[in-house]
């Protein structure tokens, strides 16, 4: 884009160049001066100046200041003046050449003999401020206009900076007082989940209740700390993850499957000891573990199996359980009397096509459920992608 903008910029001034240059010859050749005469050196003199007045404006005047006293290129006179008026940023040299030009102007006017009558001096006289003062004028507005409107641009630019520091601000605002609530209400309830597990680990009688207590008892506090962790990432989102510790592994998935309280069964074999980029092995263990919430959620009780296979192309992770027991039991809950969003398995999708995979579910024709990942392992942007844990 900006090549193709150059190349046209520079083809608009080449263009105006060889305009300016032939409207000034056809001027001169209007003016019927002879070929072999001073006047017609100098104007020819002033006409090729006019190729140095985009860079060096004030030296392409000063070349064809004789052209004002004694030449007949008065479109090549015009055109440097205006130039000045236009290019030069220094004020006080602008209004000093002009000055020369003016001074020029009236002695080639008025001082200098010619055959025109002196009752044509008030029109000469006007005619030399015009000649003068037209050009320069115009030059002057022209970069008044320039600048105003490159003042306005950047007036703009930094009205959108300042919008985009107060949107900025309000967010920040909005995560703190999210980070608040959550740490106000959810991390409450958890703790009275983990006293209340611990009690009943303490109180029962029953081995299985004692067991299925120790376990919602170490699951209610895994999730205060990842609860505090996601805390610091909302309290402090220029650095979300310089305080947070370190992310689950691949090597971390039989600890997970084992503290689930499913009793699911774990088939990886030697898929474990793959050397796998960060964010692909994270996006396994969330997977999974999303995969266990999810049976714990809506199909306490049911057996599942964990299976991992690929090789260095790609993962494939299916996670299966079967249907759900007869709701007999006091630790045995309906799907229903849980809250769910689904948002869970959108967030997993997310995840996965950010690197590169796809996720499929659906349920199993015997009541079941079934979940299948697909993750390539060596993504093209693994290095860049920045997943934050949920």
């Amino acid at each position: 884009m900006n090549i193709h903008v150059s190349t046209s910029s520079r083809a608009a001034r080449i263009f105006t160049d060889t305009l300016v240059i032939a409207l000034s010859v056809a001027d001169l050749y209007l003016s019927s001066v002879a070929i072999r005469s001073l006047p017609f050196a100098l104007s020819v003199l002033a006409i090729v100046a006019l190729l140095l007045r985009r860079r060096h404006p004030i030296a392409a005047l000063t070349v064809g200041l004789p052209n004002v006293v004694w030449g007949y290129a008065l479109l090549a006179q015009l055109v440097a003046t205006f130039t000045v008026a236009h290019r030069v940023s220094d004020r006080r040299r602008v209004v000093g050449m002009i000055g020369l030009v003016a001074v020029a102007q009236v002695v080639g006017m008025f001082v200098l003999p010619d055959n025109a009558p002196t009752e044509y001096g008030a029109q000469r006289l006007v005619f030399a401020v015009l000649i003068v003062g037209g050009p320069a004028t115009l030059g002057l507005l022209l970069r008044a206009y320039q600048q105003l409107s490159q003042q306005l641009a950047e007036l703009t630019a930094r009205r959108e900076r300042e919008r985009d520091l107060v949107t900025r601000t309000v967010l920040a605002q909005e995560r703190t007082r999210l980070a608040r609530e959550m740490h106000d209400v959810v991390s409450h309830q958890v703790s009275l989940i983990a006293v209340q597990a611990g009690a009943l680990r303490m109180t029962a009688v029953d081995q299985a209740t004692r067991a299925t207590a120790s376990t919602l008892r170490t699951l209610a506090a895994k999730t205060l700390t990842e609860l505090r962790e996601m805390v610091a990432v909302l309290r402090d989102a220029d650095h979300p993850t310089s305080e947070i510790a370190p992310q689950p592994r691949m090597s971390d998935l039989p600890r997970l499957v084992r503290d689930s309280g499913t009793g699911a069964v774990l088939l990886a074999d030697s898929v474990l000891e793959l050397d796998l980029p960060e964010p692909t092995e994270r996006a396994v263990y969330r997977t999974v573990q999303e995969a266990l919430t999810n049976v714990r959620k809506h199909a306490t009780g049911a057996a599942v199996t964990v299976e991992l296979d690929g090789d260095a192309e790609g993962l494939r992770i299916h996670v299966r359980n079967g249907p759900p027991p007869a709701a007999t039991g006091p630790l045995l809950v309906r799907a229903d009397s849980l809250p769910g969003g689904g948002h869970g398995l959108i967030g997993l999708r997310e995840r996965a096509e950010l690197l590169g995979g796809g996720i499929t579910h659906r349920h199993t024709s015997d009541g079941g459920f079934e979940l299948i990942a697909k993750l390539p392992t060596r993504p093209a942007s693994a290095s860049s992608v920045n997943l934050l844990p949920h």
